[in-house]
C-alpha cells in the first residue's frame, strides 16, 4: 500500500504525463473493446437462441436454365407447414420499413411481419406482455396489435405502461401488446426491427407503403411475398433434407394457379447473418469483415502500447538522478522495481476503467451509425 501511495502522488505531481498516458490506454482499449462488442454481437453469437443448426431458410426456384427465385404464397406457406414428417415448424416472414409517430414526429423503422409461431420457433419468449395468436395472424384479420423491440421501449422510456398504449405506424393506431427480450433481432445480426406486426394486417398495412406492393392481400394464390423459415424436424439434417425436397416441391406444383408459370424446385440453406434476400446467400466475406476489424483493432493497440513505451522510458530517462540517489540511500533494486511496476500499475487500472467507459460510448455510436444507416435506405 505504501508503493501504492506513493506512486499516486509521484504520478499526480506530473498530471501532463498521466492524463496522455492514461487517455493513450483508454483510447486503445476502448476501441478494441467496441470493436469486440460489435463482433461478438454480429459474427459470434448464434442468431437464433434455440438450437440455431436446427433452423434453415427455405427458397424456390424455377427449374430451368433462368433458375429464377420468388417468395412464396399463404397457400405454399400452410403447405409446408403441413409436412410435419420434414419440419417441425415452418414460419412465415415478410420485412419492410414503417413511419412511426405523427406529424413532424415521424420515425422510420424497419417492421418484421411474422406468422403466430415465428417467436417460439425462434426459442424466444416475450420480456413483458406477449405476443401475437394464430387468430390475429389469419389473413385479413386486422386486429391491430403490435410487438416492439426491447431496445425500443427502451427509447420510449422504458415506461412501465408501455403495454397497452398506442402506437401509431403508417398512420394507423396499433396497441402495444408485448416487448421482446433484449437483443432478439430474428434471423439478421444487422436488421434487427423495431416493431414486429402480425400478418393479419398486412393488407391493411401496406396499404400505406409506397414501394409498389400490388397484391396486398396474404390469401390471393399469387401474392408471393412470405420469406420462410423451418425447424427440422426429429431425426432430419440439413443433409438429409435434400432428398426430401423434391416430394415437397411437388406438393407446391400442386395447388399453384392454372396459369402459373412452369414447374418449381425447393432449396434449404443455413440462415444468412447479413442478407434478407429471396434467393440463397452466404456468409462469405464474415471471415474477411472479422479479420480486418481485428486487424485495425490491433493496430490500434499495438501503435498506443509503443507510444506508451516510448513516454515510459524518456519519463525514466529523465528520473535517473533520482532513481540514483535512492539507491545510494539504500534502496534495493527489487523496491526501484516495484515501485515503477505499482505505478505502472496504477496507470493500467486508470486507462482501463476509463477505456471501458469509452468501449460503452463507442459501442453505442457504432450501432447508431449502423441502424442510421440502414433506416435511411428506401
Amino acid at each position: 500500500m505504501s508503493d501504492l501511495k506513493f506512486a499516486l502522488r509521484t504520478l499526480a505531481k506530473t498530471p501532463g504525463f498521466t492524463i496522455v498516458a492514461v487517455l493513450t490506454l483508454a483510447l486503445a482499449i476502448g476501441v478494441n473493446s467496441a470493436v469486440f462488442a460489435l463482433l461478438n454481437g454480429v459474427v459470434f453469437k448464434p442468431v437464433v437462441p434455440l438450437r440455431p443448426d436446427e433452423v434453415v431458410n427455405i427458397f424456390t426456384a424455377k427449374q430451368g436454365a433462368s433458375h429464377d427465385y420468388r417468395q412464396f404464397s399463404y397457400a405454399e406457406f400452410n403447405t409446408l407447414r403441413e409436412a410435419k414428417d420434414t419440419f417441425a415448424d415452418v414460419a412465415a416472414v415478410q420485412y419492410s420499413l414503417a413511419g412511426v409517430g405523427r406529424d413532424e414526429g415521424i420515425r422510420r423503422s424497419f417492421a418484421f411481419f411474422t406468422s403466430e409461431n415465428f417467436f417460439s420457433m425462434m426459442g424466444t419468449t416475450p420480456a413483458l406482455g406477449r405476443f401475437y395468436t394464430a387468430d390475429e395472424c389469419r389473413p385479413n384479420s386486422n386486429v391491430m396489435v403490435i410487438v416492439t423491440s426491447y431496445s425500443f421501449w427502451q427509447r420510449m422510456g422504458g415506461r412501465p405502461d408501455f403495454l397497452g398504449s398506442t402506437l401509431r405506424v403508417n398512420g394507423q393506431p396499433f396497441t402495444v401488446i408485448g416487448v421482446t427480450r433484449d437483443g432478439f433481432s430474428g434471423l439478421n445480426a444487422i436488421l434487427a426491427p423495431d416493431l414486429w406486426v402480425p400478418l393479419g394486417v398486412f393488407a391493411r398495412f401496406s396499404a400505406a407503403f409506397s414501394d409498389g406492393i400490388g397484391l396486398p392481400d396474404l390469401s390471393n394464390p399469387k401474392n408471393y411475398t412470405l420469406n420462410l423459415v423451418a425447424r427440422l424436424a426429429p431425426g432430419v439434417t440439413r443433409e438429409t433434407l435434400g432428398p426430401r425436397l423434391p416430394a415437397l416441391a411437388q406438393r407446391l406444383t400442386a395447388i399453384q394457379p392454372p396459369d402459373s408459370n412452369g414447374t418449381r424446385e425447393l432449396q434449404a440453406e443455413k440462415p444468412s447473418r447479413f442478407s434478407i434476400s429471396t434467393s440463397p446467400s452466404n456468409d462469405g466475406s464474415t471471415a474477411f469483415l472479422t479479420v480486418g476489424l481485428f486487424s485495425m483493432a490491433g493496430c490500434v493497440l499495438v501503435i498506443a502500447s509503443i507510444n506508451l513505451a516510448n513516454m515510459l522510458l524518456a519519463r525514466g530517462a529523465a528520473r535517473s538522478k533520482e532513481i540514483a540517489l535512492r539507491l545510494a540511500l539504500g534502496a534495493t533494486r527489487w523496491r526501484i522495481v516495484r515501485q515503477l511496476l505499482a505505478e505502472g500499475l496504477l496507470l493500467a487500472l486508470a486507462g482501463g476503467t476509463l477505456g471501458l467507459l469509452v468501449s460503452l460510448w463507442a459501442n453505442d455510436l457504432l450501432i447508431q451509425s449502423i441502424s442510421g444507416l440502414f433506416s435511411s435506405m428506401n
